[in-house]
């Protein structure tokens, strides 16, 4: 997987989870809680696993003495991918979307 995911390990993980036939069983190995405690509310039980992949294509700026953007499409080699890994839980009361990182915390890892 080519990403720019924060984390090594997030980029296993989204891997590992893309590739796993058992998902709900490789949550488990990883240590990713299905369900937790916060201190702060109800407790919170794991809804979803998202994972968006994006393709910067081009950048764009503000041109000078113009309202217009000055527009820069990139050439093929330059384009990038980007990979955004989210655990969203939800409880009677709230939903959260939690980085691979916090929910690990959450569960004491």
């Amino acid at each position: 997987m080519q990403d720019d995911a924060t984390e090594p390990f997030e980029g296993a993980f989204v891997d590992g989870f893309r590739a796993a036939r058992d998902k709900r069983a490789f949550l488990t190995l990883t240590g990713v809680p299905l369900e937790f405690e916060p201190e702060d509310g109800l407790g919170l039980k794991l809804l979803e696993v998202r994972i968006e992949d994006g393709f910067q294509v081009g950048s764009a700026s503000p041109g000078f003495a113009s309202r217009e953007l000055v527009y820069q499409p990139l050439p093929g080699p330059l384009i990038r991918q980007n990979t955004r890994l989210v655990l969203v839980y939800v409880s009677a009361a709230e939903r959260r979307e939690l980085s691979l990182h916090d929910a690990l915390h959450a569960a004491g890892h």
